[in-house]
């Protein structure tokens, strides 16, 4: 039923292997009421063309946030192994290098990789998505500032 929602609202999940479309769902199951909700959550898997929220735009690509996202994005870069773990252990570390409590790296990176302040798992999501696509996103968001 999640898929055909998608399917409904344009996205074509053909370009996708089945394990990353049930991985992506699998990490917005009991997160919406009902399906019509679904790709406003979840459909930053199967769309790198995504508009940003324009409220956390204002709150979070702000010009202190873009150091801290392109040390964000080096982290990430030197990553052998993108999983859930690594990937909140780095930014958890990044932060205490930087100062800061984690939170002020998990919003600006969210929105960068998903468009929204809300969604799934940051470290889940990561990893489902992937190194490639991660670094792109926010190459594409450090370009917004």
């Amino acid at each position: 039923m999640a898929r055909r929602a998608l399917e409904r609202t344009g996205f074509d999940l053909s370009k996708f292997p089945p394990d990353y479309v049930r991985a992506a769902l699998d990490t917005c199951k009991g997160k919406f009421r009902i399906f019509s909700e679904l790709p406003a959550y979840g459909g930053f898997y199967f769309r790198d063309d995504f508009e940003y929220n324009s409220e956390s735009v204002a709150k979070h690509f702000v010009a202190e946030n873009k150091s801290r996202l392109e040390t964000v994005r080096a982290a990430f870069a030197g990553l052998g192994n993108f999983d859930a773990a690594s990937l909140e252990a780095t930014l958890k570390a990044t932060a205490a290098n930087l100062g800061l409590k984690v939170g002020a790296l998990v919003h600006p990176t969210r929105l960068a990789v998903t468009g929204s302040n809300a969604g799934p798992s940051l470290y889940h999501l990561l990893e489902i998505l992937g190194k490639d696509k991660v670094l792109a996103r926010l190459d594409r968001a450090l370009a917004k500032f």
